[in-house]
């Protein structure tokens, strides 16, 4: 493009959809990363792993010898950590290369500010310096609750109603995001600048709001986002864990934990089963001894398994509630109670959910501390005991009802993440 760009971040769009983001420095030297599609970008900052950076700004906040409560706080302090500092966002070079760059502007107004001559300046120029420091996390952190509340459950929603919902729970958020902006630019190659990363992340969102080829989907296995490579409704990607896909895994528990899970899915079993030996001892025995037994012809166990083939599929369909399943297959009233209920993630938001929805800023690290011990006051328990919880248990525990099946039944380390353009599956 012609247009002569001011120092700062830019995003270019082109006809294939996929967008540019371009860097201009105070010189007009521009760098300029490769073209992505704005679905691509956004799972591939959701999935940064600032965890080592992250981890040597707490240790400044905790250990640097300027926060430590004193009456006088000397000027080397803040040398001291300026020079700790400046060197963190070199951490960030190969594994996010945008907010490396971003870093740099950032810091340097962070250390422009003029000493106000209180005595506390000092301490509030640190602050203000590891604050800094702290964006490229923070704007995950946002970035990653606005996905889950757009994302999570919608991969049967057009982008409209993925939009929609995202309105529904941070309206100011989702103004910027509204595709209608953008309404009369179709194939139409635009520059646009952005303020920071954020807003830069924020704008990606609108570009793919606005697109309909591609669309982003939470895999329930492993609770990862990827781009499913067809239309069709899509459940598990191919990341890799222990060797087998998510695609394997979700599979096989979505099978073998179901109706383990699900009472009366169990109870439709076993009155298939108790109906299926009722027929053969019928058939098998004597016309003398079939006065003796409940009677069951093969062809009345074909009507019975047709009709309770079918409420089974209206019950995992959802299209009726577990007492009339139960009711409709027990034609020879044989359960003593229809008070089951089914196993499936509940309509009631969890803790956790209620924690991203309320809070785009919700930070789980800061939320959860690294362990806990609670006491077990529980009635059924003689004495109570005390518990000890790590954070991962914590979390688990504010998501029960809400979780990835990778976490609801346990599941292996992953050995391998492919690339995005590679790990997108079809559910079987």
């Amino acid at each position: 493009m012609s247009h002569k760009k001011s120092p700062g971040l830019w995003i270019e769009t082109g006809v294939d959809e996929k967008i540019s983001v371009v860097m201009v420095d105070g010189f007009g030297q521009e760098q300029r990363l490769p073209p992505v599609t704005p679905a691509e970008d956004l799972i591939h900052a959701a999935e940064i792993d600032y965890s080592a950076y992250r981890r040597e700004i707490r240790n400044l906040w905790e250990k640097h010898p300027l926060f430590k409560k004193r009456l006088h706080i000397p000027v080397s302090g803040l040398e001291d950590l300026t020079e700790e500092a400046v060197t963190l966002p070199s951490m960030l070079q190969e594994t996010d290369p945008l907010s490396f760059l971003a870093l740099g502007s950032i810091l340097d107004r962070a250390l422009r500010i003029e000493d106000d001559g209180s005595a506390l300046f000092l301490l509030y120029a640190g602050e203000r310096l590891l604050r800094a420091l702290e964006i490229p996390f923070r704007t995950q952190i946002r970035l990653r609750n606005i996905m889950e509340i757009t994302f999570d459950g919608t991969e049967r929603n057009t982008q409209q109603e993925r939009y929609q919902k995202l309105r529904s729970a941070y309206p100011k958020i989702a103004q910027f995001c509204d595709p209608a902006k953008l309404d009369g630019y179709e194939n139409t190659p635009l520059l646009l600048p952005v303020d920071s990363v954020y807003q830069l992340r924020l704008t990606e969102l609108l570009l793919y709001f606005r697109q309909q080829k591609q669309r982003i989907a939470r895999c329930d296995y492993c609770w990862g986002y990827f781009i499913p490579k067809t239309r069709t409704a899509a459940r598990y990607c191919d990341r890799s864990f222990e060797g087998q896909t998510c695609k394997r895994r979700g599979a096989n528990l979505k099978r073998k934990k179901g109706p383990e899970q699900d009472g009366a899915l169990k109870l439709f079993k076993q009155l298939r089963d108790r109906m299926y030996a009722r027929m053969l001892r019928y058939e098998e025995a004597p016309e003398s001894q079939r006065k003796n037994l409940i009677p069951m012809t093969v062809f009345q166990y074909g009507e019975w398994e047709e009709n309770a083939r079918q409420a089974r599929r209206e019950y995992i369909a959802g299209t009726i509630t577990a007492e009339e399943f139960l009711r409709r297959i027990d034609t020879t009233h044989e359960l003593d109670s229809y008070d089951t209920v089914k196993q499936e993630p509940s309509t009631e938001k969890s803790k956790w959910q209620k924690r991203v929805t309320a809070n785009p800023d919700f930070d789980p690290e800061l939320k959860y501390p690294s362990s806990m011990m609670i006491l077990d006051l529980r009635t059924d328990t003689d004495t109570p005991q005390w518990q000890y919880l790590s954070r991962e248990e914590l979390i688990r525990k504010d998501q029960e009802g809400h979780q990835s099946l990778r976490d609801q039944y346990g599941g292996g380390t992953a050995a391998s993440s492919s690339k995005q353009e590679d790990g997108n599956s079809e559910d079987s």
